[in-house]
């Protein structure tokens, strides 16, 4: 799926508490909203993503358009889209 990548969070490390690895990584897109009467535009949503997927893409700036694939996993007891996929496909033009 083709979408607008507006920004990622590279987030992991070790908890202090458990002792634990943790990766909280997470990629923030941009969706277009169903044109109607009374929406227009786009809307941000964020997804889980493994931050080995996002190192491949860190030295670049946001906005672009990448080509995301995305599998569900569940989470916590909760079914969770988490991205699989990262590959740029072009610089996306900044909002004015």
């Amino acid at each position: 799926m083709r979408m607008n990548v507006i920004g990622f969070e590279i987030l992991t490390g070790t908890s202090s508490k458990t002792g634990k690895p943790y990766d909280m990584s997470r990629l923030h897109t941009c969706i277009p909203l169903s044109t109607s009467e009374t929406a227009k535009g786009a809307s941000g949503t964020t997804y889980d993503c493994p931050s080995e997927v996002l190192e491949k893409i860190k030295h670049l700036t946001p906005p672009l358009i990448c080509d995301v694939e995305m599998h569900d996993v569940m989470r916590y007891g909760r079914r969770v889209q988490e991205i699989s996929s990262v590959i740029p496909v072009e610089r996306a033009k900044a909002a004015a």
